[in-house]
């Protein structure tokens, strides 16, 4: 459909799908949607050399107009040209699940940098190709950004790309063609259903990565205490290896004896892996399912014992379980928790490690799931002491509308709304006393509120720090 002969006779100097993105001597791929005429209209304005797209060509285009029987496949064709088939230069690992991509991702590429290797990450934080980080805008960016980004790793003499893989991305191609040396799959809760409608739905578009995207000597390494995660586990014909916190019987990777968790951390025991225990400073049961996955994980590549202790001692994850305040027995925690799994795992650790009372901010996401929003309200009526309830980023809905589908899971009055967020922290922050421990959730690394559909600089983090400095004042 598309050959590099093809390329080179149009001098394409670029691909791109987005018309809003065009720039001159681009090569445009018309994905088939409503208005797809007029995107194509405006890349050519906008200086595209041709636009590729499945139906004949609209009147006065004809000359600039290359007929396909699939536009994303010409797109991969063009993408594997154009940029050099750079995953095929690259060793590619991928996490995906509901929770703990970002926190294993992490852990993940500073085990391989940690053994010497130079990488890239892909990321809901960040991405990273060596030590040159930018922001991400999506947990897994769109199939020519991808490989844009693969080719620019593979020019910085990266070895190996660890990323997050979305749901989204699985279900869309977005990776198509890669083929994952290692895929991890940490559980399944309830999010998004506004896309995928079903939880069997979401669950068959996470399955992708093993079932299609993974390479035939590829690895799976997953969580089988999640029952989605054993669902897969029995499903997979491939190696596999099975982790459990909760010791499983058919677990490879699982801990022996006692797991000692505080407010400083974690100890425990892998004997499959190694005889000494593991430390590290992240807290959490969360946290000790992140861990064994990911030392699972290394341990079937091969990684070397003190690369693994190295990273979980070292690693820090911006938004996750981030203790942003911990003075006079007073702890603020701000969390990236926004599905109803994650506030009640986060609350929960929280609960175990505070002497006093706990409260949580916490509002949820406009123009997304609104189901999960009530069961949301429920668990932290029934966790915390008191929860204030606020705005999340609302969107083009109304705030109080949000507040009150979380209200709607809430039978005691354990609560106060406040619908500004700044104010909801300073208010929370102003009340709490030694012993107590506060949790910020909903919004963890992100430096903005999304209010309509503009980005106003906004971070929890900043926001709890300058109220509790301001209380010691």
């Amino acid at each position: 459909m598309i050959s590099e002969g093809l390329m080179q006779k149009l001098s394409v100097t670029g691909l791109c799908d987005d018309s809003r993105r065009v720039k001159p001597g681009n090569l445009f791929f018309s994905i088939p949607a409503e208005g797809y005429e007029a995107f194509a209209r405006s890349a050519i304005a906008a200086g595209a050399v041709a636009v590729v797209g499945e139906t004949m060509a609209p009147e006065g285009l004809t000359s600039k107009w290359i007929q396909v029987p699939d536009v994303k496949a010409a797109r991969l064709e063009a993408a594997k040209i154009f940029y050099k088939d750079p995953f095929s230069k690259l060793i590619c690992h991928a996490i995906t699940g509901t929770n703990g991509k970002t926190t294993s991702a992490f852990l993940m590429n500073a085990m391989l940098e940690a053994e010497g290797r130079k990488t890239a990450l892909l990321g809901t934080i960040k991405n990273k190709i060596g030590d040159k980080s930018v922001p991400a805008s999506l947990t897994t960016p769109g199939l020519l950004d991808l490989y844009e980004f693969a080719s620019r790793a593979v020019a910085e003499g990266c070895t190996d790309l660890v990323m997050e893989a979305s749901s989204h991305s699985l279900h869309q191609g977005r990776v198509a063609g890669i083929r994952f040396r290692s895929g991890l799959f940490s559980n399944l809760t309830q999010d998004h259903l506004d896309y995928h409608k079903t939880m069997d739905a979401y669950f068959e578009a996470k399955k992708l990565l093993f079932t299609k995207y993974l390479a035939e000597n590829g690895v799976a390494v997953i969580n089988i205490d999640d029952a989605h995660g054993e669902k897969l586990f029995n499903a997979l014909d491939c190696r596999k290896v099975a982790v459990s916190r909760l010791g499983k019987a058919k677990a490879d990777v699982k801990p022996f004896g006692e797991i000692k968790s505080t407010e400083d951390g974690l100890e425990f025991t892998l004997p499959m892996i190694a005889t000494d225990k593991f430390e590290t400073p992240l807290c959490g049961d969360f946290n000790v399912d992140n861990l064994l996955l990911v030392l699972a994980w290394a341990h079937a590549l091969c990684v070397p014992e003190d690369a693994m202790r190295k990273a979980i001692t070292t690693v820090r994850v911006p938004g996750r379980f981030e203790k942003v305040w911990s003075k006079d027995g007073k702890h603020v925690i701000v969390d990236y928790a926004h599905t109803p799994d994650a506030l009640e795992r986060v609350l929960n650790v929280a609960r175990s490690l505070c002497r006093g009372k706990l409260s949580t901010v916490f509002g949820c996401g406009g123009d997304r799931d609104k189901t999960k929003r009530p069961i949301m309200g429920g668990i932290a009526e029934r966790i915390a002491d008191k929860a204030w309830l606020t705005s999340d980023n609302p969107r083009t809905e109304k705030p109080a509308d949000i507040i009150a589908d979380v209200r709607a899971g809430m039978t005691t009055d354990k609560f106060e709304v406040v619908e500004n967020r700044e104010e909801a922290i300073n208010r929370a922050c102003a009340e709490l006393k030694s012993g107590d421990w506060l949790v910020i959730a909903g919004k963890g690394h992100e430096d903005y509120q999304i209010i309509g559909k503009t980005k106003h600089h906004f971070d929890d983090r900043e926001i709890a720090v300058k109220a509790m400095t301001d209380a010691e004042a």
